[in-house]
C-alpha cells in the first residue's frame, strides 16, 4: 500500500490503473489511511492555538474591528469570535482538546461522504458500483487535503491557499480514479460530467455539515446559538 500511496501523488494515471487491481476493505483503509491522516487537520488546529495563538488572536482582532462596524455582520458570529477569543487568551486547553476531537470525527466522516456520492453517481455515468472502489478512490484522493491541513497550524492568506490546492487536487484524483477504478468512460465527456456533480454535490453538503459543526463550537464556547442578528 505505502508503494502505491507514494506513486499515486507523483505519477496519478498509471497509479489508478494499479490500484484498480488492488482490493482494499474499507477497514484497512479506515485503519491504515483514513485515521491517521484524517487527524492532520485536527491537531494543526489544536497546535495553532496552543503553540501560535498570538497569530490566530491577531487575526481575530483585526476581524472584529471590521465586523463591529458593519450593520450587516451577524451578532452570532461577533459572540463566536470574541468568544473564540477569550478561549485563546485563556489557553483553556481542555476547550481546545474537545474541539479537535469535535474537528476529527467530522474529517472522520468525509470519506464516507464521497464514497455515497461516488458509489451512487457512477453508475449513471456507465461506471461500476462497488462501494469498496468507490471508498478506495475516496479515501486515497483525500489524503492530499488532509496533509494540506497542517497549514492551520498558522493561520494565513497561504494557508487558506494550501488547503484550496489540497482540495483541488483531491478533485483531481477523483476526476482521474472514476475514470481508471470506476470505469466511468471519458467518452461525450462522461467522465466531467462526473466530478462537476461530485464537486456541487459535495459543496452543498458540506455547507451542512460545517453549519452543524459550527453549531457544536458554539456549544463548546458558551455562545447562544439564536442571538438576535
Amino acid at each position: 500500500m505505502v508503494k502505491y500511496f507514494l506513486d499515486l501523488y507523483l505519477k496519478p494515471k498509471q497509479s489508478w490503473d494499479k490500484l484498480a487491481e488492488e482490493n482494499f476493505t474499507i477497514q484497512q483503509l479506515y485503519l491504515r489511511l483514513v485515521l491517521f491522516f484524517a487527524f492532520i487537520p485536527a491537531v494543526s488546529h489544536f497546535i495553532g492555538f496552543v503553540v501560535f495563538k498570538n497569530i490566530y488572536i491577531s487575526a481575530v482582532k483585526k476581524f472584529l474591528e471590521t465586523a463591529e462596524n458593519d450593520p450587516e455582520q451577524s451578532k452570532t458570529t461577533i459572540l463566536y469570535m470574541k468568544a473564540l477569543m477569550q478561549e485563546l487568551m485563556d489557553n483553556d486547553i481542555t476547550q481546545e482538546l474537545i474541539m479537535m476531537f469535535v474537528t476529527y470525527g467530522f474529517e472522520l466522516f468525509k470519506p464516507l461522504v464521497f464514497t455515497v456520492l461516488i458509489h451512487f453517481l457512477s453508475p449513471a455515468f456507465g461506471g461500476i458500483k462497488d462501494p469498496q472502489k468507490a471508498f478506495t478512490v475516496a479515501v486515497f484522493a483525500l489524503v492530499p487535503s488532509w496533509v494540506a491541513g497542517i497549514f492551520y497550524v498558522v493561520n494565513s492568506p497561504l494557508s487558506m491557499f494550501m488547503v484550496f490546492l489540497g482540495m483541488f487536487y483531491t478533485f483531481y484524483l477523483i476526476f482521474i480514479g472514476a475514470e481508471k477504478v470506476l470505469k466511468i468512460p471519458s467518452e461525450n465527456s462522461k467522465n466531467f460530467q462526473f466530478i462537476i456533480l461530485v464537486i456541487i454535490l459535495y459543496l452543498v453538503i458540506s455547507g451542512v455539515v460545517g453549519q452543524i459543526e459550527t453549531l457544536i463550537f458554539y456549544k463548546i464556547l458558551g455562545v447562544p446559538v439564536f442571538a438576535q442578528n
